[in-house]
């Protein structure tokens, strides 16, 4: 009589869409979670394993394959008294451990992961030694590495083409037409939203001498028996499908070259217009967006609204977007989104396609509702908007009443470009606060130049002043300083390089507007002068300081931008600053602190940035050098005994952690410091998803440039880093942010007592 057993086995084999099973590992791990009372696990493990076989063996139902492996036999009616003799001694030793490797900027690995149940797989080495029945983990080389699914070998090292479903995730095509020796895997568990990462994986003991990490050009790589009893349990438990947004959409620009998706933003929205518009129809914006949000979510819903603004035909602003008549596509009815139709040539007035300060002779007309405001309100309407939101959108001058050709007296000097909006600078941020009256402006503008002396002699506006100011405002050009300009004006703080530098600070000499009281009682003050020395001094980074303790010795508040930009850093750790932005690697990002993470002149298309440059940079940043504080800190306090915290990133979250337990998301702990130590967030920094945001990719950011490394949850300095500052008790992050990491001390000794 043939064992219940057997049968049960049988049954579930048969269930299963594969034929082939590795009886130890998958078909009693399945029973006995199915039939826990038949299949429980004895102390001896080996024997309910043996029994199992042992009866497998002796029915006719079972072929037994290579590696421990079984696989049913074809055909409905079958002699059960088939001899066991014929049926040789199968092989139970198990199976061995690999890691494959795959490239997304060849193989789009992620994508394929989510729709396939089997691939192909290249092996370039070891053809003799991975057998069927073996584990393979799946490994994403780049920025994001680590082990993203476990999978089987089902087939084994075959001359083949990768022809099937999986041919169509190669990047270039002829990589999978081409016969070379390949393996066929079963995947077995996803790991894509929850991978184990390469940092996890190198922090943990006993793992450092994988191959995969010392020498990781390869595509096949051995895991010994110790090292994949360490690894196992790290691999996580719950299978998730789905990638996390910002891996996803860096793999896919690996594989594309850049592009998100094989079809550009405006070659899908002509493509959608043309599907979904007939002539005389309307349709919303909002239809529009949600079908990106639907088919294709890694595109910003701002990226998507410019297009469509881009590609409207009587949308003033599309000439911001460079829109030419190939873009002439829309026509927005009585200015509604929600009524777009196609653009009818003859019947609609003609497309916009000159800026609005076109020369003479240009068929763009000026707009009624600006011609109609004074300059003197236009500058006091333009000033007030400026300092509330630190920005001005094409929106937003269309609002206003304002038209680009205005903006040429606060260019360069006040505002710096960036792609859809003119940011305004820090020069312009420092002398706003609260009041952006044109009066109250100037006189912070001339006590910003003359030293907070002036605010005690001159504590109201004066409104000498604002004529004179506003009648030069345009011709000023204030530059942004650098380290190693060899001289400053003193009322300025900025560098003199060039001719138009000197007699910008000769016509903007606001001492001689004052009145005659008013400089009198300034001479007489001692510290002026030096107060006017000093500023010299860190325009031109003479000061030892960090930013930190630099501006906890400043009497002034100053303001804070926030910078929500990814580095782009290639796998041999350069930064890729050619490959970004050029406004997201000078004005916008990092320059708030004096130093962009672009010097003038040094970006081009090629340009690279060494790791450890762009570190230092990075940390002119004050949300970077806080985030630095909070370890470097950690690393003497056991020294003088004062409370640490760690940086817990657990879930996706980032929080400070204090003796054990979780106070807080990071980002508040940061604003507060910052706010103590004076920095004041302006514009849209002032709002706490930016916030949340912005120390989510300064972390990431920093661990790119190998500064942090995760050690399970916790994010930690790396050793290469440590040393770096242990070794030189000089170094900037170390003697240079003394004074703030007295205020960091005070700060968590109140939390840890429940005060802050």
């Amino acid at each position: 009589m043939r064992p219940r057993k057997v049968d049960l086995a049988f049954d579930w084999m048969r269930s299963q869409p594969r034929r082939a099973f590795h009886y130890r590992d998958e078909v009693w791990a399945a029973l006995a979670e199915l039939h826990p009372d038949e299949f429980a696990v004895s102390d001896d493990r080996k024997t309910p394993w043996f029994s199992l076989h042992r009866d497998m063996t002796q029915d006719a139902r079972f072929l037994r394959g290579d590696k421990g492996m079984f696989e049913l036999v074809d055909g409905a009616a079958l002699d059960d008294s088939l001899p066991a003799e014929v049926v040789a001694v199968v092989d139970v030793k198990e199976p061995r451990v690999w890691i494959f490797q795959a490239n997304p900027k060849l193989y789009r690995i992620l994508e394929a992961l989510q729709h396939l149940d089997r691939m192909q797989f290249l092996t370039n080495r070891y053809k003799d030694r991975i057998q069927v029945g073996d584990i393979v983990l799946l490994w994403m080389s780049g920025n994001h590495a680590g082990i993203y699914a476990q999978a089987r070998v089902v087939e084994g090292v075959a001359d083949r083409k990768s022809d099937g479903d999986d041919a169509t995730f190669w990047v270039d095509p002829s990589s999978g037409a081409t016969t070379k020796p390949r393996v066929v895997l079963a995947i077995e568990k996803r790991f894509l939203g929850n991978p184990l990462l390469k940092t996890t994986i190198a922090a943990t003991e006993g793992l450092g001498n994988l191959m995969i990490l010392r020498q990781p050009n390869g595509t096949n790589f051995p895991v010994d028996a110790d090292a994949w009893e360490l690894l196992q349990p790290l691999l996580p438990t719950d299978e998730t499908r789905e990638p996390a947004r910002e891996v996803l959409t860096w793999a896919m620009k690996r594989a594309r070259g850049g592009k998100i998706y094989d079809e550009s933003c405006n070659e899908l929205l002509e493509r959608f217009v043309a599907e979904t518009f007939a002539d005389g129809e309307e349709h919303s914006r909002d239809e529009i967006t949600s079908w990106f949000a639907a088919n294709y979510p890694l595109f910003k819903p701002i990226t998507v609204q410019c297009h469509i603004e881009k590609y409207t035909t009587n949308f003033r602003s599309r000439v911001h977007y460079n829109a030419t008549p190939e873009h002439d596509l829309l026509f927005r009815v009585d200015d509604d989104w929600a009524r777009l139709r196609l653009y009818r040539p003859g019947d609609d007035p003609a497309p916009i396609h000159d800026k609005p300060d076109a020369p003479k002779g240009s068929k763009a007309k000026t707009s009624t509702k600006a011609k109609q405001v004074s300059p003197l309100d236009r500058n006091r309407r333009l000033l007030a908007h400026l300092a509330t939101l630190g920005e001005l959108t094409p929106g937003d001058l269309e609002d206003l009443g304002l038209e680009e050709a205005h903006l040429s007296d606060w260019l360069d000097s006040m505002l710096a470009r960036r792609p859809e909006a003119h940011v305004v600078t820090p020069l312009f941020l420092h002398l706003v606060d609260g009041d952006a009256g044109p009066s109250a402006f100037t006189t912070r503008l001339a006590a910003r130049f003359m030293g907070e002396h002036l605010r005690r002699h001159a504590p109201e506006p004066i409104p000498e002043l604002e004529e004179p100011v506003w009648a030069r405002f345009g011709r000023w050009h204030l530059t942004q300083p650098h380290g190693g300009d060899e001289k400053t004006h003193a009322y300025l703080s900025v560098p003199i390089r060039e001719p138009r530098d000197v007699a910008a600070s000769e016509r903007l000499d606001l001492f001689a507007q004052l009145p005659s009281k008013v400089i009198g009682n300034l001479i007489r003050e001692p510290e002026f002068l030096s107060e006017q020395q000093s500023w010299s001094a860190d325009a031109a980074s003479k000061s030892s300081e960090g930013p930190l303790s630099t501006q906890l010795r400043r009497s002034w508040k100053r303001p804070l931008l926030l910078s929500t930009v990814e580095l782009l850093v290639a796998d041999d750790g350069q930064v890729l600053i050619g490959k970004m932005e050029r406004t997201d690697v000078m004005e916008r990002s990092y320059i708030v602190a004096g130093l962009p993470l672009c010097r003038h002149g040094e970006w081009e298309r090629a340009a690279t940035l060494e790791p450890e440059a762009a570190a230092e940079r990075l940390f002119q940043h004050p949300v970077a050098a806080v985030l630095l504080q909070f370890e470097v800190h950690r690393l003497f306090a056991g020294l003088s005994g004062d409370v640490a915290a760690l940086i817990h990133v657990g879930g996706g979250l980032a929080q400070l952690e204090l003796d054990g337990t979780g106070r807080g998301p990071l980002w508040r702990h940061v604003r507060s410091m910052l706010e103590q130590v004076g920095y004041r967030p302006v514009g849209a920094s002032t709002q706490d998803s930016l916030w949340a945001s912005a120390v989510h990719v300064m972390l990431k950011n920093l661990e790119l440039l190998g500064v942090f490394e995760r050690d399970g949850d916790v994010l930690h300095l790396t050793d290469d880093y440590q040393s770096k500052i242990k070794a030189h008790p000089g170094h900037l992050q170390n003697r240079g942010e003394k004074p703030y990491r007295v205020r960091l001390s005070q700060f968590l000794a109140a939390l840890h007592r429940g005060q802050a």
